[in-house]
């Protein structure tokens, strides 16, 4: 097994985060440090270390649907005491972590867990996963901006890849200067959503990321978590093969 594959399998962190540690000489394999990806492992016998510490292979693996409420950091640990969103999974005892990211004030659909694959399959770009929103703006987007949306946009991270919007119930739903938008996206550029209805002209008030894939968030609420069921972790195209 590939060394970052191993690390991420157990729960450490993201493959992607794995790889940047390693290029930075956080891990170690029998006591030598080792700076490039791939590096083979003998898994009977070879010590691996993160940041000095043993590392081994979850007994089970574990996935997790947390409601992220607002205000809360998707990380596990923030040097400003923000919130973060292991404190709303305490009582797993496992180590898990965050697949992926929803910035400060987006609530919604966020999964956990300590399988490596699974969240690089969720995460990297190659398997366009899609991941469903919803989006209060302000003012009422027009037409010619939706379509802008659908096609894709420029915003400082590169272009957006062609989305799916669309207005809520077929109109605008309005609440005062309030509009409600679906946005179905395949990517995970930072702030994409917000930052995509900006170019448009228009600010998001509040942002929920309602589905991932076909698993739906419903009615979870917020703050709340619950393990998925085998068939919503293979609906989410789990497998034992090497990525």
């Amino acid at each position: 097994m590939r060394l970052e594959k191993y690390i991420a399998t157990a729960g450490i962190a993201s493959r992607r985060a794995v790889k940047k540690a390693i290029h930075e000489g956080r891990v170690t394999v029998n006591g030598v440090q080792i700076f490039m990806p791939g590096h083979p492992l003998d898994m009977d016998t070879d010590c691996v270390r993160f940041e000095g510490q043993r590392v081994t292979l979850p007994a089970q693996r574990i996935y997790v649907m947390l409601h992220k409420p607002a205000g809360y950091v998707t990380t596990r640990r923030d040097e400003r005491g923000r919130p973060i969103v292991m404190d709303l999974v305490r009582d797993i005892s496992e180590n898990i972590y965050p697949v992926g990211r929803l910035d400060l004030e987006t609530e919604g659909l966020l999964l956990l867990t300590n399988d490596g694959d699974f969240a690089y399959r969720l995460t990297h770009p190659s398997h366009e996963i899609p991941k469903t929103y919803l989006a209060w703006v302000d003012g009422v987007p027009s037409d010619k901006a939706i379509q802008r949306l659908r096609e894709g946009v420029t915003i400082p991270g590169g272009s957006t890849a062609p989305a799916e919007v669309s207005r809520v119930g077929g109109r605008a739903c309005t609440e005062g200067t309030v509009s409600q938008i679906q946005v179905i996206i395949h990517e995970g550029k930072k702030r994409q959503v917000r930052l995509m209805f900006k170019a448009v002209g228009h600010r998001v008030v509040r942002l929920k990321r309602i589905q991932v894939g076909e698993l739906r968030l419903g009615n979870l609420p917020p703050g709340q978590h619950r393990l998925l069921s085998p068939a919503e972790v293979a609906g989410l195209g789990n497998d034992d093969n090497e990525v």
